[in-house]
């Protein structure tokens, strides 16, 4: 006879024992998914990631939120500024659950590149200093529409940038 079992829910509001909760924290945290304790125990997903927080060991919790080091989010920046990925396609590569994630790691990395490119010294005289000029100014400019587009996607949720394999309008 399971947990469940033996205390059943009875109302929409009813709440589990503990000892039940505790018994599902630990059912999970054994390797059994997350959706098969759902249904033993009858409870929604967010039921149970709450009890996985209130109860779940430090361990679990480490082993679930795949840690990234600085120069790993920059390469994964890169990857999305260049164009080698979507935000859709990362997201699966690198197991991640969110784009808001992405979009963070890319506006630190333009913001790093931005320090960079202050810090720099001043090109050498010469023929092509107007040129170098130049360019760094366009750089600063298109630096500055990307900052303006992840803002504006922030404040109105909304997704502006074109997405790989869209279809072309007519």
């Amino acid at each position: 006879m399971t947990v469940a079992a033996q205390a059943p829910r009875r109302g929409k509001n009813d709440h589990y024992a503990i000892s039940v909760r505790q018994e599902a924290v630990r059912l999970v945290e054994s390797g059994l998914s997350q959706q098969a304790v759902r249904q033993q125990f009858g409870v929604g997903h967010m039921t149970l990631l709450a009890w996985l927080k209130r109860y779940g060991t430090t361990v679990y919790a480490q082993m679930r939120r795949k840690q990234f080091t600085v120069a790993q989010k920059q390469h994964i920046a890169r990857e999305l500024l260049d164009g080698r990925l979507s935000e859709d396609e990362a997201l699966l590569k690198y197991e991640l659950r969110l784009k808001k994630t992405l979009r963070q790691w890319v506006a630190a990395y333009r913001a790093s590149e931005a320090l960079l490119l202050t810090v720099e010294p001043e090109p050498p005289a010469d023929a092509n200093a107007g040129l170098a000029g130049q360019l760094r100014q366009a750089q600063w400019q298109i630096e500055a529409l990307h900052t303006l587009i992840d803002q504006a996607e922030a404040a109105y949720k909304i997704d502006i940038r074109k997405k790989a394999g869209a279809k072309p309008s007519k």
